[in-house]
């Protein structure tokens, strides 16, 4: 018995804007974070550790982003395993 072709599946959105930032926030805050271990060697105030507070905080950013990024993708992921499921077997149980 041959499979006829699969419909097009409507698959759930791209990822946003937000789901898409950590491509640059991650090599941006590791920079940030790069650039206060080499101030702190040569800089004996608090400068430095406010620096790596805020490379840290924009890597924590960039982490969230990845998640939700990540998170979305398995979405997509999993609704094409469901469509192409639902087009093998669901057939069978409608007869």
């Amino acid at each position: 018995m041959t499979v006829p072709p699969s419909p097009l599946v409507p698959l759930p959105p791209p990822p946003g804007g937000f789901a898409r930032a950590w491509r640059f926030l991650l090599p941006i805050g590791g920079a940030i974070v790069a650039l206060a271990y080499l101030l702190g060697v040569f800089d004996t105030t608090g400068r430095p550790a406010w620096i790596f507070l805020a490379g840290a905080l924009v890597v924590v950013v960039g982490l969230a982003s990845l998640g939700r990024f990540l998170y979305l993708r398995s979405r997509q992921g999993l609704a094409t395993l469901e469509a192409e499921i639902e087009q093998r077997f669901g057939e069978d149980t409608r007869r």
